[in-house]
């Protein structure tokens, strides 16, 4: 087998900032980050309906108009008007619609900045005209010369504690009565999936790292979701396998041992039952 690939489709070093981010707003771009006020995609050249992406830089964005319907991870999340979202590396998204008048703001965190958890939100009022103001600040404080290297990655990193805050002050707010320990076990199965379906894919696997046993796994995800727990597996496998036939140059025998497939007519198999395409005729479709 050759060695993998970095996979980089939709690297903010890879894209024309200004040209993704539409001819009205504002970009700012270095090695630390890249910064986009005012974003408004017009067309869908980098956000195609049905298309499947990985990010491999953090983000943080945030909703300033319109609406999209996403699965982020394993997670289907609707997006709209003053939303924030913050993306883990190597997050995987996939569009299921776009509207046409969506507007965001954003910043990609190069390696410089840590980002160990996601967060999809709703913020108050205050709390996103907070946010909006710091990034207007990080923006100010970006474009001076000489360029303030360790005053703007501070700030980054103050944005994504403060967007945890957000995150943590809401969910204290939820009634902890409504929140069954289900739903607590499957949003820590989906977290465990996205991080380790390309070698493991059976049940035993997520059932010991929960500290619980198999059966009981997937009786608490079916009752949590209406869907077996390896539905979720191999959803989390054929979104990773998408991105690899669709962004990378791997070959089919090699991205069959990449995700640990006894061989290439096991992957062939696998993906034509879950998509309705083999591999090739997938990467051909592309």
């Amino acid at each position: 087998m050759s060695d993998s690939k970095n996979i980089n489709y939709f690297s903010i070093d890879s894209v024309d900032l200004q040209k993704m981010a539409g001819a009205e707003s504002h970009v700012f771009n270095n090695d630390d980050i890249s910064i986009i006020l005012n974003g408004r995609p017009s067309d869908k050249l980098f956000f195609r309906e049905g298309e499947v992406y990985q990010l491999p830089e953090p983000r943080l964005l945030l909703f300033m108009n319109g609406e999209a319907d996403v699965h982020l991870d394993l997670e289907h999340d609707h997006f709209e008007k003053g939303m924030v979202i913050l993306t883990t590396p190597d997050a995987i998204l996939e569009f299921e619609r776009i509207g046409q008048d969506v507007e965001v703001c954003g910043i990609a965190m190069k390696e410089a900045v840590h980002v160990a958890e996601g967060v999809v939100t709703s913020a108050p009022a205050k709390d996103f005209g907070l946010l909006l103001r710091m990034m207007y600040l990080l923006w100010d404080v970006a474009s001076q010369t000489p360029y303030r290297r360790e005053a703007v990655l501070q700030m980054v990193r103050a944005m994504v504690a403060d967007v945890q805050y957000v995150k943590q002050a809401r969910d204290s707010t939820v009634d902890k009565s409504a929140v069954s320990r289900h739903q607590e076990l499957f949003q820590q199965f989906k977290t465990l999936v996205s991080r380790h379906c390309e070698r493991e894919r059976n049940i035993p696997f997520y059932a010991d790292l929960l500290h619980i046993t198999p059966h009981h796994l997937s009786a608490v995800i079916s009752r949590a979701s209406g869907r077996s727990a390896m539905y979720w597996i191999n959803r989390a496998v054929v979104l990773r396998a998408k991105v690899l036939l669709h962004t990378s140059a791997l070959l089919t025998y090699e991205i069959a041992e990449r995700l640990n497939f006894a061989n290439p007519p096991a992957f062939n198999n696998f993906f034509k039952r879950e998509t309705g395409f083999t591999p090739k005729e997938y990467r051909d479709r592309k």
